[in-house]
């Protein structure tokens, strides 16, 4: 199963989507199993414009 993870600030100055596709552009990391080669999942860090000290990790779907 491929599981999706967004870390987005709380306190940013516009709310971020739980997307790829946010404002912000936000940067993908994929997250392998130790036994394959192959993905079980990303990683997406959103950007935040101004320092936040609120983040907020959360599952897609």
């Amino acid at each position: 199963m491929h599981k999706v993870v967004h870390i987005r600030p709380l306190d940013d100055v516009f709310g971020h989507e739980e997307s790829a596709d946010c404002l912000c552009g936000p940067a993908g990391e994929g997250v392998y199993a130790q036994a394959a080669a192959e993905a079980v999942g990303m990683i997406y860090r959103h950007h935040a414009l101004r320092p936040c000290l609120d983040w907020e990790a959360s599952a897609e779907g």
